[in-house]
C-alpha cells in the first residue's frame, strides 16, 4: 500500500520513464510535480526502501518490476476515477 505522495511520485516516474529507456532524474522529477530536488530524493529512498525502484547516484532512478507493476495499476486506478467523474458525475475534464 502507497501514501497518495507515494503513488503520485511512481505516476510519475512511470510517465517520464515510458518516454525513454533511461533512467529518470531528479530534477526531471522535481519539475515534473514542481517540489524541491531534495524532496525528491527523500520519497525516493522511501521508495527504493519498499523496494519499488532503484536508485542510482548520477544515473537517475528506475522502476523494479514490482515498482512497474504498481504504477501500472495507479495510472489504471487514476483513469478509472476520471472516467467514473466524467461519465457518472458529469464532472469537466478541465477540472480534473
Amino acid at each position: 500500500m502507497f501514501t497518495f505522495s507515494e503513488e503520485n511520485y511512481l505516476k510519475t516516474i512511470y510517465h517520464i520513464s515510458s518516454s525513454s529507456n533511461k533512467g529518470v532524474s531528479t530534477n526531471a522529477i522535481a519539475k515534473k510535480l514542481k517540489t524541491k530536488a531534495s524532496s525528491v530524493t527523500d520519497m525516493i529512498k522511501k521508495l527504493a526502501e519498499k523496494q519499488v525502484l532503484v536508485y542510482k547516484k548520477y544515473q537517475g532512478v528506475l522502476l523494479t518490476e514490482e515498482g512497474e507493476k504498481s504504477a501500472a495499476l495507479i495510472v489504471r486506478k487514476h483513469r478509472l476515477w476520471e472516467v467514473f467523474l466524467v461519465e457518472k458525475l458529469n464532472f469537466n475534464t478541465n477540472n480534473i
